[in-house]
């Protein structure tokens, strides 16, 4: 070997050796991950909350154990892979949360749906026909009665019992005649 050749051999031994020795020192200089875990802990918080453990419970379980998991790492000073999986605990809560929210949104349209689709037998017997309130002439507005908007009982003129005005507010409307 020729003494050049040595000479390089050393100098990249100390690069080496110096960028090792820096990384273990930058490693003990990582801060703790508490907002991390902090954050991860308040996710799976509101993911428990939204009702995960029905609409997603394999999300929510994956949270808590890493969750778990990173509290341990925190614990044994690995503060790199504690936040890591503090991290990870998070965005799987964050998917739980999502996916139950989804669930559960998902329900309350079906039955809004459900609730507008209108009976077959009430469609049949009589379809597409407004809605005839007592008491109301052609052209006058379908507002007779006690209370606004609501139908006046067969028979009646839309006046209410005891008001002289037709109603209890003490407002007659145009198609009352007393």
């Amino acid at each position: 070997m020729t003494r050049k050749s040595a000479m390089t051999i050393r100098w990249r031994a100390a690069a080496v050796l110096s960028a090792a020795l820096g990384m273990a020192a930058c490693a003990s200089d990582v801060p703790p991950p508490t907002a991390q875990l902090g954050a991860a802990s308040q996710a799976v918080q509101e993911a428990e909350r939204a009702n995960a453990l029905q609409y997603a419970p394999v999300a929510l379980q994956s949270a808590r154990d890493k969750l778990a998991a990173a509290d341990k790492a925190m614990r044994a000073d690995e503060r790199t892979r504690a936040r890591r999986l503090a991290e990870e605990a998070r965005v799987d809560a964050e998917l739980a949360t999502v996916t139950s929210q989804r669930a559960v949104t998902q329900q309350a349209a079906s039955a809004v749906a459900k609730s507008a689709i209108p009976n077959s037998s009430r469609s049949a017997a009589a379809p597409n026909t407004a809605p005839v309130y007592s008491g109301s002439s052609a052209g006058a507005p379908p507002y007779s009665g006690s209370s606004y908007g609501t139908p006046a009982p067969a028979g009646s003129l839309g006046t209410s019992g005891g008001t002289s005005g037709g109603n209890s507010w003490g407002y007659s409307y145009p198609e009352v005649r007393q």
